[in-house]
């Protein structure tokens, strides 16, 4: 389970609803009624134990909005207006987060596409989608000069000259594993190479010492 830190707001709502249902916590948040089989006391305690169940996967900055509550329907729509609205502060602090959004060598590739699919979900969430295509070519677009020939590669041969997100995140990934094996593989042979190097360097230190040892 993720935290919500205010950014990762859709992501945290889908798996904090599965949490919800396998603790049998769900009825007081998307119910409006009591059920039959409960006491006025027991739905208010339930209630209680549901919202600090939830406060428990929120950072500070989040918890300081919803600490008072202690209705589980209230404080779920409150961070529902919060961090779904369909406002233009959040959807040009998503639009941000896409532009900011750099693959770094040497980290984990299968992370930085999630964190992007991430602000692509947020985002859809608002009703803004991009066509398959330009969500391929933005993500093509977030990894660094080192990926060039790589890029240009897939994209001249891709089908009908049309890249798609599974084209993308496919060949990705296979070029990810292609470079982790061979830079395997030229350690190794930096390896070889320094020990040849060090035993033909043993082996001329030996015969000069047996060359010098016949002179006398």
């Amino acid at each position: 389970m993720i935290t919500l830190n205010g950014s990762n707001y859709h992501v945290w709502k889908v798996k904090m609803e599965d949490l919800l249902y396998m603790k049998d916590f769900h009825l007081p948040v998307f119910t409006t009624e009591k059920p039959d089989n409960k006491s006025d006391a027991e739905w208010t305690l339930l209630h209680r134990q549901v919202c600090g169940f939830i406060r428990q996967w929120v950072n500070d900055n989040v918890l300081n909005h919803i600490s008072g509550e202690t209705h589980a329907r209230t404080l779920w729509n409150k961070l529902e207006e919060l961090y779904a609205r369909k406002t233009w502060n959040n959807k040009l602090f998503l639009f941000k987060q896409m532009k900011d959004l750099k693959y770094k060598d040497g980290t984990p590739l299968t992370d930085h596409m999630n964190t992007y699919q991430g602000i692509l979900n947020q985002l859809a969430g608002m009703d803004i989608k991009f066509d398959d295509e330009i969500q391929a070519l933005w993500l093509l677009g977030t990894l660094p000069d080192s990926w060039e020939t790589f890029r240009f590669s897939l994209l001249n041969s891709a089908p009908n000259g049309v890249i798609t997100m599974d084209l993308a995140m496919g060949n990705l990934l296979n070029e990810e594993m292609r470079r982790k094996t061979q830079g395997s593989t030229s350690h190794s042979e930096v390896l070889i190479t320094e020990r040849r190097g060090r035993s033909k360097s043993r082996g001329s230190k030996n015969r000069n010492k047996h060359d010098k040892r016949q002179i006398k």
